[in-house]
């Protein structure tokens, strides 16, 4: 749908020139003439808007992970977050040369160390820890509704449970308000500890050692060794943390020389394996009562850490065939007042592009992509000029159909964006280099749906007849 509402601005193209002699006095006014002088137009079209849910678009691949469960009191729905992570090792790792005692561990830990949640600190919360069966892939791409049985024996029990809390009532207040560095420890059977100094001192028939190899690096050593962990929020509900590292401590003993030079002195050691940036990990989430917010026609959502995305039908046809030659175009989303965090940043993409996008770790280039922020003082995300995209669109289009008249049915999201919240990187220079899925806890409701068609403003230029 379009409505014009077209008046004449102003007279965009005129020379000046001031007169120094006799004969420079009329060049202004010989050099263009009056039917050739350009005008300005506005036109103001109207774009569609509606909800739709995220599903598998959300890249779970991250350096951070997030564990928990959250009922949204506003809307009723209930967010779960789970994770599955691999630990790596430093090349060429190695145990002490002289061996452990007993060739066993002392104990094996895991350690999840956040600096972030959202919701409750004392509500109780509980995790079950499964060991995968099966790695992940380098260079494949996951989604947060991947499913975890595809990486470990469903039915089969735990490693280890834990109960446990945001705020650590283990750890005296003059801990928690110095330098403690907030995490939460579960103890893993030490069958996983033995494994690992066993496999380090396997030798050959002839004594030779042949265990080393399988930790020279995280590759072998995922491969061969261990594969990793899914992290199950079993219980709770109410509180969410972001995991930045987690690690896995074996804890061993060695005999070392005492003064008397003989080895007789008992040293304890832990050797810690990570997750990270230098090795996969990937979350897993699930979303209910989603659904329901996606059908309803009043408005449009946007929420994370994964949900609901607002889907923009931009008036392509209508905006390039009636105004001429488009200088700008300018389209704004109006933020409902509510209580909750809207996203800082949202990135508006071809929704065509989406996956492309983010697997190509590409950056915004205002053509088939814009960023805007979140203005607080006139409670909106504002897209100045989105003209070079409504051309792009029309293009595609008209190659698209002069090719094959059955074009647009091969490709009904031709005239289609997406509205998605992200987090960005800038460089010394403030220039965007990464972008990447916003995972935090934001939402947004904005004008739109059926009740409300999203104004474009669009400037353009002519030539008087």
């Amino acid at each position: 749908m379009k409505r014009i509402s077209s008046f004449l601005l102003a007279t965009a193209a005129l020379f000046f020139f001031t007169q120094c002699d006799d004969t420079t006095g009329g060049i202004g006014s010989s050099i263009v003439p009056d039917k050739d002088i350009v005008k300005a137009q506005t036109d103001t079209c109207y774009a569609k808007s509606r909800t739709i849910m995220a599903n598998d678009s959300i890249l779970a691949n991250t350096s951070d992970v997030y564990l928990g469960q959250y009922t949204d009191e506003e809307s009723g729905t209930i967010f779960n977050s789970s994770f599955i992570t691999q630990f790596g090792c430093t090349e060429n790792f190695i145990f002490p040369e002289e061996g452990v005692i007993g060739d066993t561990a002392l104990y094996t830990k895991l350690r999840f160390y956040f600096d972030d949640y959202y919701g409750d600190s004392l509500n109780a919360m509980s995790c079950e820890i499964y060991e995968l069966d099966n790695t992940l892939v380098e260079g494949k791409p996951y989604y947060t509704n991947l499913i975890p049985e595809d990486f470990y024996e469903a039915g089969k029990e735990p490693l280890a449970t834990k109960t446990f809390n945001v705020l650590d009532f283990t750890q005296h207040d003059t801990i928690l308000n110095g330098d403690y560095t907030r995490h939460v420890e579960i103890t893993l059977p030490n069958s996983i500890g033995k494994r690992f100094i066993k496999k380090f001192y396997e030798a050959d028939s002839e004594g030779n050692n042949v265990g080393r190899k399988y930790f020279a690096n995280s590759e072998v050593f995922i491969k061969e060794i261990f594969k990793g962990i899914y992290v199950k929020c079993s219980h709770g509900d109410g509180t969410i943390i972001k995991i930045y590292r987690t690690r896995l401590d074996i804890g061993f003993q060695r005999y070392i020389k005492s003064s008397s030079g003989q080895l007789d002195s008992i040293q304890t050691l832990s050797a810690p394996f990570y997750s990270g940036k230098e090795v996969l990990q990937t979350n897993k989430f699930d979303n209910s009562g989603l659904k329901e917010l996606a059908e309803e026609k009043q408005h449009t959502y946007i929420k994370t850490p994964a949900g609901l995305f607002t889907e923009v039908e931009l008036p392509v046809l209508e905006a390039i065939e009636t105004s001429n030659t488009i200088n700008t175009a300018k389209i704004a989303f109006t933020r409902y007042n509510d209580s909750a965090t809207p996203p800082t940043m949202l990135l508006m993409i071809r929704k065509s592009e989406l996956y492309r996008f983010f697997l190509k770790n590409e950056v915004a280039d205002n053509k088939t992509s814009y960023l805007s922020a979140y203005s607080s003082s006139t409670n909106k995300y504002t897209f100045g000029n989105i003209a070079n995209m409504l051309r792009y669109c029309y293009d595609e289009y008209t190659e698209g159909v002069k090719a094959d008249p059955d074009w647009e049915k091969k490709h009904p999201d031709w005239n289609k964006v997406v509205l998605i919240p992200v987090n960005i990187t800038t460089d010394s220079n403030d220039n965007v280099v990464k972008i990447t899925h916003n995972t935090d806890r934001t939402s947004v409701k904005l004008r739109g749906g059926d009740s409300y068609e999203i104004p474009i403003e669009i400037i353009s230029s002519k030539f008087s007849e």
